[in-house]
């Protein structure tokens, strides 16, 4: 059972000029408790939540007892599922027997989170899922994203790109001062994806796991079967993470593609550029080998997840559309023929080959 929150009366926290709106204001603020004996329901409130806390971490106790006999086990499905079912458990133990704390509550509305301990995670991911994951959905259905690229999921990890000041016309909502995190779906000018972003993951689990990262853009057009086809602009796989580890570094993976600049050629539609974190076999314990020559810049998603059997957790994307920047990009960059895309024009029956109008009466 998720605990009841228990907090102190207003009375009680304006009586000590305890002002959350004034302590978010000053970056050097630490949580100062209340005095005891002043509010006698703030102090039974302490009382309430110490007996709590002390009756969780004895059935965490039993619980890890427990545990390490099942690891201590033969091997079998079994014995993995109710390890499994153990951990999630105490995890959630964790969490609630800190989480009515005054200090917690304070430090995670004031933004000093600390991701290593399980009562943050927790808070953390409750956050995730009810106030970003719904706009993420609502973005990767209304624009098709899924099942364009791949079939509907839920996502688990939280996916943010910074692509420097100015890169983005709305921040995405709680982004943390000096990034420049935008909302998912945005619209952004070429001129500014010239240079690889920085991605940050925000994942709720403490182990370390790897994944595979995919920038696709699903959108090129595919002039012989009149159509679309995928272009992968960017593979890195063996990208360690964790809730403490949440950049992703080029230092510590492998580079299987480099980053291609998004490029939406003159004459189509907006384009959906969609970064993917997908986590690798074993539940990301295992890292994959992917050379270069394995793979192309028209590899699609679904090939490289049935291949390398990766599993897709989370996802942003923002869209694009032609403009000058795009054909600087093409010179400057891709060293190419700018490709000009349009409709066929329509055919009038009443002209003929010359484009003269035919006539009505001909000699037989």
């Amino acid at each position: 059972m998720i605990p009841r929150i228990v907090r102190a009366s207003k009375h009680c926290a304006t009586s000590r000029a305890f002002s959350v709106q004034s302590i978010a204001r000053n970056a050097e603020a630490t949580f100062k408790a209340p005095a005891l004996g002043v509010n006698k329901t703030y102090d039974e409130a302490l009382k309430i939540i110490a007996e709590d806390k002390i009756k969780r971490l004895a059935e965490i106790k039993s619980m890890e007892a427990k545990l390490a006999q099942l690891v201590k086990a033969a091997p079998s499905a079994a014995n993995d599922a109710s390890m499994a079912t153990l951990k999630e458990n105490i995890f959630k133990q964790e969490a609630y027997s800190e989480i009515n704390d005054p200090e917690i509550q304070w430090r995670f509305n004031n933004g000093k989170i600390d991701m290593s301990k399980a009562v943050f995670r927790y808070m953390k991911s409750k956050q995730f899922t009810r106030e970003t994951l719904p706009v993420i959905q609502q973005r990767i259905t209304q624009m098709f994203v899924t099942p364009d690229l791949l079939p509907a999921f839920t996502p688990s990890l939280n996916v943010q790109l910074d692509f420097g000041a100015g890169s983005s016309p709305k921040l995405a909502a709680g982004a943390p001062a000096g990034a420049n995190y935008f909302e998912t779906g945005s619209f952004l000018l070429p001129g500014k994806t010239i240079k690889e972003p920085k991605i940050n993951v925000e994942s709720f689990h403490p182990e370390q796991k790897y994944y595979t990262v995919a920038l696709v853009d699903p959108d090129m057009p595919d002039v012989d079967n009149e159509s679309f086809k995928q272009q992968l602009h960017w593979l890195i796989t063996n990208v360690p993470l964790s809730a403490v580890q949440t950049e992703v570094s080029t230092d510590n993976s492998n580079v299987v593609l480099p980053y291609l600049p998004p490029h939406p050629p003159k004459g189509t539609q907006y384009h959906r550029y969609t970064l993917l974190l997908a986590e690798q076999p074993n539940g990301g314990q295992d890292k994959v080998e992917v050379q270069a020559e394995d793979v192309s810049r028209e590899s699609t998603l679904r090939d490289l997840c049935s291949q390398y059997k990766l599993n897709v957790k989370g996802l942003t994307f923002f869209r694009q559309v032609w403009d000058k920047d795009v054909s600087r990009i093409y010179k400057e960059i891709l060293k190419e023929d700018e490709p000009v895309y349009g409709k066929q024009p329509k055919t009038d029956e009443l002209l003929d080959e010359t484009g003269q109008k035919k006539k009505k009466f001909i000699n037989l």
